[in-house]
């Protein structure tokens, strides 16, 4: 029976390449907006399930769709300019 021996070794650490948590670039803000984006539609959601017809679920659902429109826009505006 041959047993192999599991040490650390140079070939076994990451390389350093500077971006955070040793993610490959841009996904760490992936994430953070993901998660905002999951934060406000359960938000959204919650207040659409438990009052749908207050002014508050209007008023926080609207925002949220414009804020969501003008993302979306400044996103292909500047792609289109580029």
């Amino acid at each position: 029976m041959t047993r192999i021996k599991l040490s650390p070794s140079a070939d076994a650490t990451p390389p350093d390449d500077g971006e955070p948590l040793g993610l490959p670039r841009g996904s760490v803000r992936s994430l953070m907006s993901l998660g905002v984006l999951a934060v406000a539609a359960a938000i959204a959601v919650a207040l659409l399930l438990r009052e749908p017809d207050s002014d508050l679920t209007k008023v926080v659902t609207g925002g949220w769709i414009a804020a969501l429109g003008n993302v979306i826009g400044f996103y292909f505006g500047v792609r289109a300019a580029a």
